[in-house]
């Protein structure tokens, strides 16, 4: 007899850029031995194989392509099969909530939990400046604003609205470290 085996814990995190999400993913994989998925991953790595600079006007602009070509379920339909046939832990972290798709396929799971990680404007454009991590993070304030202001942007304070819980990422990382433990508690 087959025995019943329990559904993985889906944890969607939702937020700007620069709020923490990358840490908040990070931890939960390291101290929860959660596996972390990105809805961004497969754009980052197809503009990888293809020479093309990361950069958030380049990931909309492909994201914008495949979605006008494809659907705007394009990268949903990519990480429901990314996860069938990758997913093996009970805790999985999907990162990066950006459309009405994704929040749907987080909700659509049998156990799941939607996690909005925020931070104010200025010290989110802070923390993008010191990581450095796409060509265009070196803005002005005004800049970083317009480009967290696209199409793609667009939805993440609704869900944000919308999650069961609500990390604000003021302080160290000690301080989100607790943060997280506490919701993780919670859940």
């Amino acid at each position: 007899m087959k025995k019943d085996v329990k559904p993985p814990l889906i944890i969607g995190l939702v937020g700007e850029a620069g709020s923490g999400k990358d840490t908040v993913a990070s931890y939960i994989k390291k101290k929860y031995q959660a596996e972390e998925f990105r809805f961004s991953y497969m754009l980052v790595n197809a503009l990888k194989i293809l020479d093309i600079p990361i950069s958030r006007a380049n990931l909309a602009w492909f994201m914008n392509i495949l979605k006008r070509k494809f659907g705007s379920d394009v990268l949903t339909k990519a990480m429901k099969k990314t996860m069938r046939e990758l997913a093996r832990k009970p805790i999985i972290v999907i990162n990066g909530i950006r459309l009405p798709s994704d929040y749907d396929f987080i909700r659509k799971q049998r156990r799941n939990k939607i996690i909005y990680v925020t931070a104010p404007a200025r010290l989110r454009w802070q923390r993008v400046l010191k990581r450095g991590e796409k060509k265009d993070d070196e803005v002005s304030f005004r800049e970083f604003l317009k480009l967290n202001a696209g199409e793609n942007e667009r939805y993440i304070r609704c869900f944000g609205r919308k999650a069961d819980y609500k990390i604000e990422n003021l302080g160290g990382l000690p301080e989100l470290k607790d943060k997280i433990d506490e919701t993780i508690k919670k859940i």
